[in-house]
């Protein structure tokens, strides 16, 4: 199974926080980014992508041989 997606913006967090202690709407800024990136997380956690695998047909016993010589 594939990795979630969202984990790709992870390691961004540290360093959002990192500025975060330079201005308030930097602090909001990276309180935001840290709550969608865990929601976006759980929500492909929860929901996902997966394919089912249909079986392939099955093949008939007996075949019809309809322009074939007949008997």
């Amino acid at each position: 199974m594939k990795p979630p997606r969202s984990a790709l913006f992870a390691p961004l967090i540290a360093p959002l926080f990192v500025l975060a202690r330079q201005s308030r709407i930097v602090e909001a800024v990276a309180f935001l980014f840290m709550f969608v990136t865990f929601f976006f997380l759980l929500l492909e956690c929860l929901h996902p992508r997966v394919q089912l695998r249909l079986k392939p047909a099955a093949k008939p016993e007996i075949r019809l041989n309809i322009n074939g010589p007949s008997n």
